[in-house]
């Protein structure tokens, strides 16, 4: 689902270096004769609705909640990062160092790691008038915990308090009997729950006295800072917080609030931040609107207004681009060639840089001018001034698509799972254990054409991921052992499979034997309809398969969003998946698809997660970086050989916006757009 981040996140991709063996090359300009365009060109250099307004014309505005502690959807979050603020925050467009933002300097650690010392910033106020003091800051970071539940991204901050594996307050009451269910939490014993909030309070503790804050972990945790520099680790004012319906500070209450929802959180609509931005007017599903704040402890805002307007129609968002009335909207893949025609100067990301060219942009002109190239440039610092959109083009998103094996089909006679058929190696369908053999799974892998999905879906905007972790994280390497189109190797480990497990590959069986090779299979795969990638995916891997073995049947099965959505990983043989990291951190890769959420879905053997687990532990909280790096290429590694997922494609930015929007931070771990810094000339 494109929400507001869908285009927003253009803006905040990847600061990485591009693997050669990864990618196709990006098409770099060229300085050659101009090509006229044959339409008249536009001329607007006006800073549209005026120089202090930012207007985004999204297509879709559903804003789930402004509650810090609870929102974890992309969209609520964009608007969360404006209006309040963190203890840290990135430097600049780096992704792993930190300045101090609500702290007044950086932490001081303690030597074994686990304890970390914050001086909070003096003469901050929150939006309503209040001073912030530590107290607001420890109860911030108190209630969120406290409040917990799955479905929000408060498992990020609990393990570091709580230990490895207690990822959610549950954990330490009855070993998550009762997690995402409040009633079942609060028919625990009273002692059994006090015990657990003053836990929380014994390792988070503010002193107003001296101004500080001091946190102290379970564990050495690498990723702590990376951590609560997110949304979730923003400041809210305890007073009012408390007066308009939230947790009372109590050990005696907190699981009165614990797994709260949107619809019953009482801070969902309203906000009161620390931030450069006050939540003006909001309008869910229609329009939001940020005003300066006047009383803010840095110098205000350079912008006065921002507006998120809900704008479903893609041509009327073109035409507001086109003539100025939005500084950014949602486009969509196939409508990228419609904006093109509009740019009048593009810069290209530099790997080597980890930054967009700084050079003067140049002249750039779409292939709609009889024979003009994509990429064909005007003398090198000239501009079309005719031409009102700058273009950002080719960093790597902090988003990755993969391929999900289920290593244990739930089925039976009494409820049969229509995806696999006949649930036997019969022809007609595949074994519930199908994918638990490591050579079909490898099959697959060979058989998933990239570069066509690539072409197809993202118009070439995209690269191949190799690796589990995205480029720039700890452990990444430039050229790991990954999995390539091959249809022949595809055939080499289908013949290698010995899926009815009688000790013979399949490849060595007779034409009369009963493996895989000889006998064929049957199963569904399944895609939203809307989903264009996953469709393309699953209709590659049909054909290819098709094509080494006759015998092989996949058919496609595209559903409604809303049954898609309530489908069920386990229940179905192998699924594309697309997910935003939430930590630019190797952890936050490895955890989800091993140990965490993900893998538990794939079914896969508990010996292979518990291996996976001693892993994972000693890397996230291992402090060297070099330790770390090859903690992380141990766990890639085992990845890759047990082809648990294959990590499929990233994304890259192709970002319009208006040409007198300057200032924009380009950090990919930024939930949407930070403006701050930003100003029209």
């Amino acid at each position: 689902m494109r929400k507001l981040l869908v285009f927003l996140n253009m803006l905040v991709v990847a600061s990485i270096i591009i693997s050669a063996c990864a990618s196709t090359p990006m098409p770099q300009p060229s300085v050659e004769e101009t090509v006229t365009p044959t339409f008249d060109a536009p001329i607007i250099l006006d800073p549209g609705l005026g120089g202090d307004t930012f207007v985004y014309a999204t297509s879709e505005l559903n804003i789930e909640t402004f509650d810090p502690a609870l929102a974890y959807d992309t969209t609520s979050r964009a608007i969360i990062f404006n209006v309040y603020e963190t203890l840290i925050f990135y430097d600049g467009e780096s992704t792993d160092t930190f300045v101090p933002m609500l702290a007044s300097e950086m932490p001081t650690v303690s030597a074994d790691g686990r304890t970390y010392t914050f001086k909070i910033r003096s003469g901050v106020k929150f939006h309503n008038g209040d001073e912030m003091t530590a107290s607001d800051v420890a109860y911030s970071f108190q209630r969120g915990i406290l409040q917990g539940g799955y479905s929000s991204p408060q498992q990020l901050l609990a393990e570091p308090f709580l230990g490895l594996g207690n990822d959610d307050i549950t954990m330490i009451v009855d070993g998550g009997a009762s997690a995402d269910d409040r009633d079942a939490l609060k028919a625990n014993d009273p002692a059994t729950l006090k015990a657990a909030c003053e836990k929380v309070k014994t390792v988070i503790v503010a002193d107003d006295d001296a101004g500080t804050v001091t946190m102290t972990l379970a564990q050495p945790w690498s990723p702590f800072l990376a951590t609560i520099a997110q949304t979730w680790g923003s400041v809210m004012d305890q007073e009012w917080v408390v007066a308009n319906g939230g947790w009372d500070g109590s050990c005696e209450t907190w699981q009165n609030f614990y797994a709260m929802t949107p619809a019953e959180d009482p801070f969902s609509n309203i906000t009161n931040g620390t931030g450069p931005f006050e939540l003006e007017k909001f309008s869910n599903g229609e329009e939001a609107i940020l005003s300066r704040n006047l009383d803010y402890w840095r110098e205000p805002a350079k912008l006065e207004l921002i507006v998120f307007k809900w704008v479903p129609e893609w041509d009327t968002r073109f035409t507001m681009m086109e003539v100025g009335d939005a500084d950014l909207v949602d486009v969509p893949l196939d409508k990228r060639p419609e904006v093109d025609a509009i740019v009048g100067e593009f810069q290209v990301y530099k790997p080597a840089l980890k930054m967009y060219s700084l050079s003067q942009a140049v002249c750039y002109y779409n292939a709609f001018a009889e024979g003009g190239d994509k990429f064909t440039a005007c003398a090198t610092g000239e501009t079309e001034d005719g031409w009102p959109l700058h273009l950002y083009i080719g960093q790597p998103s902090n988003q990755q698509s993969l391929l999900l094996f289920n290593w244990n089909i739930p089925t039976s006679e009494k409820s049969p799972n229509p995806y696999i058929g006949s649930g036997k190696l019969d022809g007609n369908g595949i074994p519930p254990d199908f994918f638990n053999d490591v050579h079909i799974r490898k099959a697959f892998a060979y058989c998933i054409d990239r570069k066509t999905v690539i072409q197809d879906v993202f118009y070439d905007d995209a690269i191949q991921s190799t690796q589990l972790p995205l480029p720039g994280t700890t452990g990444y390497t430039d050229y790991p052992p990954h999995y390539n189109y091959n249809p022949a190797k595809c055939e080499t480990e289908f013949k290698l499979a010995d899926v009815d497990k009688d000790g013979i590959s399949a490849g060595k069986e007779s034409e009369d034997g009963g493996d895989v090779w000889n006998m064929g299979f049957r199963l569904q795969i399944v895609y939203p309809q809307s989903g264009t990638m996953q469709r393309v995916i699953a209709e590659i891997l049909a054909k290819t398969l098709e094509q080494v073995n006759d015998k092989f049947m996949v058919e496609t099965v595209g559903l409604l969003p809303r049954a898609y959505a309530n489908l069920r990983l386990e229940n179905v043989p192998l699924i594309t998946i697309n997910r935003f990291e939430e930590i630019h951190d190797p952890h936050n890769w490895f955890q989800p698809f091993t140990t965490g959420g993900f893998g538990r879905h794939q079914s896969l053997p508990k010996d292979l997660i518990a291996q996976f687990g001693n892993i994972l532990a000693r890397g996230v909280t291992e402090s060297d970086p070099t330790k770390r790096e090859k903690i992380y290429k141990e766990a890639n590694q085992l990845y890759y050989d047990q082809c648990i997922g294959v990590p499929l494609i990233i994304e890259t930015s192709h970002i319009f916006v208006q040409r007198w929007i300057l200032g924009a931070n380009f950090n990919p771990t930024f939930p949407g757009i930070y403006f701050y810094p930003i100003y029209k000339y």
